[in-house]
């Protein structure tokens, strides 16, 4: 039983359930038709799901690896003391590191000192030196100054060696020379 009645007076009617099963292969047909031309004009994506398959099977492939990590296998605590672990070894490089440096510098810092102390030392020994040829110097022409004349009153007399002094010293013959002394001679009286 249908509710209207209009449509059971059309559905008892032959040549309208032929006319309405028409207009429904009509539309059938119709959107079949339309179906396959709208498959025809679907473009083909085909390379780009197929570059997109190459990706999504290397992303993957990069989940797989680091599934198998075994980072991603450590739990919290365990990743601390790993974490700990690698920062006392990073630590202990550096420190090792820093120990070769100081070592190192302390060694430039010795070799600097004992070239300064060297310096020192070679600059006291060259003044030591200086006052010591100085000194020397001074003695000598002290020495000199009354040891000629010493040794000179010292020899023989019959040698005349202070008159041969005094004339090599005015740069005179000895007769010249003794005429000389005599006329300069201060007066006594």
């Amino acid at each position: 039983m249908t509710e209207n009645p209009r449509q059971e007076g059309i559905a008892d009617n032959p040549s309208h359930a032929f006319e309405r099963l028409r207009q429904e292969i009509s539309l059938l047909h119709n959107a079949i038709q339309g179906l396959s031309a709208a498959r025809e004009n679907i473009p083909d994506y085909g390379a780009t799901l197929g570059h997109m398959s190459k990706q999504l099977g290397t992303a993957l492939e990069g989940i797989e690896r680091i599934a198998q990590a075994p980072a991603v296998k450590l739990t919290p605590a365990a990743m601390v003391r790993e974490l700990n672990r690698a920062a006392i070894e990073a630590r202990a490089e550096d420190k090792r590191q820093l120990d070769e440096a100081r070592s190192a510098l302390d060694q430039s810092i010795g070799r600097i000192d004992g070239i300064a102390e060297r310096s020192r030392r070679t600059q006291r020994q060259r003044r030591r030196e200086m006052w010591t040829g100085g000194c020397a110097f001074i003695a000598g022409v002290l020495l000199w100054s009354f040891l000629p004349g010493t040794i000179a009153r010292s020899l023989p007399e019959s040698w005349h060696v202070p008159e041969w002094m005094a004339a090599r010293t005015l740069n005179m013959e000895q007769t010249t020379a003794g005429e000389r002394l005599i006329a300069t001679a201060p007066k006594t009286e």
